[in-house]
């Protein structure tokens, strides 16, 4: 997801002030200790089974989820698939289903129900979302990521968050309008010197048919607080008004799990997780995350495990977690260097066998005594090529001799 300008964030902080409510809960409790206390409430003797094609993401969410057997208090389990519904194989410990709330989380990000600035987004409204239920589930899978330890949403506006928990009407200022064109004409109404000027700005632009869909063309205009007024009101339809049926949809999803309790009785605790930026990842909190079992700091082997690659700890949280940012649950996480395995040859599910430093060392280690038998084999098919000498058993004889340049490594060779 791209960064918002330096100009929206200093806006959206000023702006972001106006949204802290009081605890109704006399007592002040962190983000992780309410979420742990949601997913206490977890069934973990029944399954809530996801059965997920990559390509078609929200369409398998959407069919798991109108099984009259789908419960969101269940246990969830995760299984990827290809086009043909065969399973990639991977065992979900916990590993595929936070990739799937990643995953997910990005494409409602993306989608059509939302709109608005990348970090602020606002509910859009598209009856064909709304007919579909699109928008009930939508809210229901980040409901479910909060609780069941996925990642948390981190882009929504402030107002979407505090509309439904308010128990007066949010304010949305200019600053909320999403829509430029529309956003600019506001404010040069607002900006009006005098009411006549006002009215001309009105027969200059096409704000008046907006204004006639709001319901706010017929408000009589007699003082400067009028032409304010109007366009206070407009904002305010725009944003919220114009999408109410789809927002209450929205905001009945968050009743599932207690969620939507739990942010009444404590919404500035629960606030940044929707609203704010997440935190940066450094190198501090990967180590605070991960407990790592290394060599010795003289070995030769340590200073392999400290070499440095081309991935970013997003990259590397992500393979390990399925979350590309830090998770707010608890996750045991233990690292260890396997530099002795009884086999060579490492299995490609790394949920039911932790392989991937034996077999980056296999692969680098037979890419390297591997380099005589390229060069041998290049320098045969050339002469191959220059002779029109293509005996395959004289071929095969010849492979299986360069193939004994490493004789503790199986090599499957390919005549040309």
């Amino acid at each position: 997801m791209e960064e918002i300008s330096e100009e929206e964030s200093s806006c959206g902080q000023i702006h972001d002030d106006d949204y802290v409510l009081p605890n109704t809960s006399s007592v002040t409790k962190p983000a992780k200790e309410i979420l742990n206390e949601l997913a206490g409430k977890i069934n973990v003797d029944a399954l809530a089974k996801f059965n997920i094609a990559r390509n078609f993401l929200w369409e398998g969410t959407k069919r798991a989820v109108s099984r009259k057997a789908f419960s969101p208090a269940n246990k969830i389990s995760v299984k990827f698939t290809d086009d043909a519904a065969t399973s990639e194989g991977a065992i979900d410990w916990g590993g595929p289903m936070r990739e799937f709330f990643t995953l997910i989380l990005q494409y409602i990000h993306d989608s059509q129900l939302l709109c608005g600035p990348e970090n602020r987004k606002l509910l859009s409204y598209n009856v064909k979302c709304l007919e579909d239920n699109d928008y009930f589930v939508a809210r229901l899978m980040l409901a479910m990521s909060l609780v069941h330890g996925g990642p948390v949403p981190h882009f929504l506006s402030p107002i979407m968050f505090h509309a439904p928990i308010s128990d007066q009407p949010v304010t949305v200022s200019l600053q909320d309008v999403y829509d430029h064109e529309l956003r600019s004409s506001l404010e040069s109404l607002q900006e009006s010197e005098t009411v006549e000027k006002a009215k001309r700005c009105l027969l200059q632009s096409n704000l008046s048919t907006v204004l006639d869909l709001a319901g706010t063309l017929g408000m009589p205009l007699k003082t400067l607080d009028d032409v304010k007024r109007m366009v206070a009101t407009t904002a305010q339809w725009f944003v919220l008004g114009r999408c109410k049926p789809a927002l209450e949809v929205f905001w009945d999803s968050l009743s599932a799990l207690g969620v939507l309790g739990a942010v009444k009785e404590h919404p500035n605790s629960l606030r940044p997780l929707s609203c704010d930026l997440p935190e940066k990842l450094t190198g501090e909190s990967i180590e605070d995350l991960f407990q790592a079992k290394t060599s010795h700091a003289d070995s030769s082997k340590a200073g392999i495990e400290d070499e440095d690659n081309g991935i970013t700890l997003s990259d590397i949280l992500f393979f390990i977690t399925g979350c590309k940012v830090l998770p707010q649950c608890e996750i045991p996480v233990t690292v260890e260097f396997l530099h002795e395995l009884p086999s060579r040859f490492p299995p490609t599910n790394t949920f039911v066998h932790q392989a991937y430093k034996s077999f980056k060392a296999d692969l680098t280690f037979g890419i390297l005594k591997a380099q005589d038998k390229i060069h041998l084999e290049k320098q045969y098919r050339r002469l191959v090529r220059q002779s029109g000498f293509g005996s395959p058993f004289v071929r095969r004889s010849w492979l299986l001799d360069i193939g004994n340049l490493a004789p503790n490594h199986k090599c499957i060779a390919s005549a040309p």
